[in-house]
């Protein structure tokens, strides 16, 4: 699945109150896919034929990773 990322911007903001503004992170490349992934629950029983699986939840991953152009100054 391809995303269009032309526009997208990163920031963040210090502490954790409401208040305040954003810093925006310049030089952003790349950003992961985001969604996840559905697991699969086996729920096969003695008397099927083939394994029988149900879907799970959807495992967002522990991380996810940006690309940034490093820029020395």
């Amino acid at each position: 699945m391809a995303t269009i990322s032309k526009g997208i911007k990163l920031s963040y903001k210090a502490g954790i109150a409401s208040t305040g503004s954003y810093t925006d992170l310049t030089n952003l490349q790349e950003i992961p896919e985001l969604g996840g992934e559905r697991d699969s629950i086996e729920v096969t029983v003695l008397s099927d034929e083939a394994h029988v699986f149900t879907d799970g939840l959807i495992s967002y991953g522990d991380s996810i990773g940006f690309k940034f152009l490093y820029d020395k100054a």
